[in-house]
């Protein structure tokens, strides 16, 4: 008897068992399972637990809407909720808070916590959450680290981290050997960082990261035994219950649960990658973000003071020179470096904008095209 086609037949259904799978836009899977469920289940599912991870693409507008649904129904079955955000390291919390309690425009909620600067992503993707959080009092929690504290751990190793500093961080947990073998691909398929650095700092690096920000889940968690926290965090801290939710759980917080957003045409995803998943669109394109051609003084805070001009940007077209200081963009005062990115990433594209520039002790305005 010829046994080849029955262990053919067999091994592709264990394939088929454990191997990835693909998922369809608008698609929600229980991924223990592989069926597909409606919305009113998710939410009901999500909402027995304490502790709800959702993960992004952080430039994927559709990853945010996914969030921002989950928040709403959500926070309509847990009033006691509270949404613990990747975006903002710890020390923000306070511009957070006045956020939530309606003491900052957005344009000054901006420049408080200099975003930027501290994220960098664009702001039009994260507001429709933001605005939610505001209008319906959902504390947000800034629960990330530093970003230079983290780049200091992968570039010299925790053990050379400055006492003050580690004094602020909580125990870390030993990545577990899965997690190792999937950060090692990442630090490899980067040839500057496997070239210049040290891979167990670059474990360590983000062991601090991810730690970090399951401590702040956890101290909300305990202080609130009855609420939800929902937190909303790149893909990558998430998939494969390893990063946030390891560590989680080895600081006794099990009541989780974890969904990606997941552009099923750009890849397959592994059974194990989370609790549920939801098909996503791909990333739309977009175009590139308008950029001065300036580098600023991070040094001097009485202003906008240019240190450097980019050969043949938008700035060295209209003969913006180092040295110079922007006083104002079309008639309004600039504050802060970060007013001024501020305004340019906001900029409609073909306007023509006007900066009044001092140099030499004299003022003079400078138009400016924007593309």
């Amino acid at each position: 008897m010829n046994f080849l086609p029955i262990l053919l037949s067999l091994a592709l259904m264990q394939w088929s068992l454990m191997g990835p799978i693909q998922i369809d836009e608008g698609v929600i899977l229980r991924l223990a399972d592989q069926s597909p469920i409606s919305l009113e289940q998710v939410v009901e599912d999500l909402a027995a637990h304490r502790v709800v991870l959702v993960g992004e693409a952080h430039d994927n507008p559709a990853h945010h809407q996914v969030q921002l649904t989950l928040i709403k129904r959500l926070h309509e079955r847990k009033p006691e909720m509270a949404v613990a955000m990747e975006m903002f390291p710890r020390h923000l919390q306070p511009q957070l808070d006045r956020w939530v309690a309606g003491e900052l425009t957005e344009e000054a909620f901006l420049d408080a916590v200099e975003w930027y600067f501290t994220w960098g992503f664009a702001a039009e993707l994260y507001w429709p959450i933001l605005r939610y959080a505001r209008e319906a009092r959902i504390p947000l929690l800034a629960m990330n680290i530093r970003r230079e504290t983290v780049t200091t751990v992968r570039k010299r190793g925790l053990a050379n981290l400055d006492q003050e500093i580690l004094d602020t961080l909580p125990p870390m947990c030993p990545a577990p050997l899965a997690y190792r073998l999937r950060l090692e691909e990442v630090f490899q398929s980067h040839p500057m960082m496997s070239h210049s650095g040290r891979f167990e700092y670059f474990v360590e690096a983000q062991g601090v990261w991810d730690g970090v920000m399951a401590d702040r889940i956890k101290s909300w968690s305990d202080a609130h035994p009855e609420g939800l926290v929902v937190g909303l965090v790149g893909s990558g801290h998430v998939i494969m219950g390893h990063g946030i939710p390891y560590q989680l759980r080895r600081r006794g917080v099990e009541d989780l649960v974890t969904l990606l957003p997941w552009v099923g045409a750009e890849s397959w995803i592994d059974r194990e990658a989370a609790d549920y998943v939801w098909g996503t669109p791909e990333t739309p394109d977009s175009p590139p973000p308008a950029q001065l051609g300036v580098t600023m003084d991070d040094q001097r805070q009485d202003g906008v003071w240019v240190q450097t001009v980019v050969e043949d940007s938008l700035a060295s077209k209209a003969g913006i020179r180092p040295k110079d200081r922007i006083r104002q963009w079309n008639g309004e005062d600039l504050p802060s470096r970060h007013a001024l990115v501020r305004k340019v990433k906001g900029a409609a594209h073909g306007h023509e904008i006007v900066l009044k520039v001092e140099r030499d002790g004299r003022e003079e305005d400078i138009k400016i095209q924007m593309p």
